[in-house]
């Protein structure tokens, strides 16, 4: 029991004597980072060491997932440290921008937690063994405890990132065109909706473009299109959650097909560019032209006219239905006896329509 007892105490002695007389403060605990890109926390080292007359300082960056994003210790002037060390003065105070890149593994919507800690020792100064209390060396000789592996420890300070996209956009077209389906007519104009939403951190503008392709060659030669916004149009980037910030915008493709449009599926594109370089959004969707129904009309046998010398007029009538056109029409049969080219009679007949 009693050497348990030395040996707690003993841990407990070593474990007093690893504190550091330097800490660490950073002007961030958690902030955003955008992909592709890097943020930088200005990190402030103070010591309160009286004895010694410089302090190795080497610097630890440790990610608390175990997924390491890319960082680098920089002094003010953005110069790599050599080493990741840097030295203090005796009670001095030094800065250094701690840079995090968002590259490799970091991707949009990650969350990544650093640990920035230090090791100290006092830096070594050959006396010859004259200075035995401030030479920074247990022999005055040699350098007996670099800083990189000295159990002089700092405060630990926590910085935790997430991986945002500067700027980025989603669409999201409807199922079916405003009359509620994908069949369209000739020359008939139709809506189709859909959304477009900035998904980005920052704001952006974007541009439309809409255009319609035939799978089969069909002509779309004279098919008009028109995105439904116009040029220009500006979203608030996600970074803005105020009452003010406008992150979705809804529009209308409008599309007419040509009067003369073969029965077919044609495709409609919309694409949109974001003005700051995200990648292109947009969606396509088909839409059929029916294929055209002939009206058939079955006429029942004339009967001989009641006179053979009158002229007169025999209407027979008949419903058919256009289904191109949805609609039902009255096919009306004129028939007449009139005069042969060899000077007698004969029977002449016509069909027109009536809606």
């Amino acid at each position: 029991m009693a050497g348990l007892f030395l040996a707690v105490c003993n841990s407990l002695g070593d474990a007093e004597a690893a504190a550091s007389p330097v800490t660490i403060s950073s002007d961030i605990s958690s902030t955003d980072i955008m992909v592709d890109e890097y943020t930088v926390a200005t990190l402030t080292f103070s010591s309160s060491d009286t004895t010694y007359r410089t302090m190795d300082v080497y610097l630890v960056a440790n990610w608390a997932s175990g997924v390491a994003w890319t960082t680098y210790f920089m002094d003010t002037d953005y110069n790599p440290l050599g080493g990741n060390k840097i030295n203090l003065s005796k009670g001095g105070s030094a800065t250094v921008k701690f840079i995090v890149m968002c590259d490799g593994v970091c991707s949009v919507g990650d969350t990544n937690t650093v640990m920035v800690v230090a090791k100290t020792d006092p830096k070594f100064y050959n006396y010859d063994g004259n200075v035995t209390d401030t030479c920074g060396s247990d022999d005055c000789e040699t350098d007996t405890t670099p800083a990189s592996a000295s159990s002089n420890v700092t405060n630990t300070i926590t910085i935790t990132f997430t991986a945002r996209i500067a700027y980025d956009s989603q669409v999201t077209c409807d199922a079916v065109s405003s009359e509620g389906g994908n069949e369209l007519s000739k020359d008939n104009t139709y809506l189709w909706g859909y959304t477009l939403t900035n998904a980005g951190w920052n704001t952006d503008t974007y541009q439309f473009t809409s255009v319609v392709t035939s799978a089969d060659g069909h002509n779309v030669d004279y098919w008009t299109t028109s995105p439904g916004m116009a040029d220009g149009k500006q979203l608030t980037g996600q970074s803005d959650s105020s009452s003010t910030a406008v992150h979705s915008a809804a529009g209308s493709i409008s599309i007419t097909p040509a009067t003369d449009a073969a029965s077919g599926v044609y495709n409609v594109e919309l694409t949109v560019v974001s003005t700051n370089g995200a990648p292109d959004s947009g969606c396509n969707f088909d839409v059929v032209i029916p294929a055209e129904e002939s009206i058939t009309v079955s006429v029942a046998k004339v009967d001989t006219p009641p006179h053979p010398e009158w002229e007169w007029n025999y209407t027979w009538t008949v419903e058919a239905d256009n289904l191109e056109m949805n609609m039902n029409y009255t096919a009306v049969i004129l028939v007449k006896r009139v005069g042969d080219d060899e000077g007698g009679l004969d029977w002449w007949w016509d069909i027109d329509q009536e809606s």
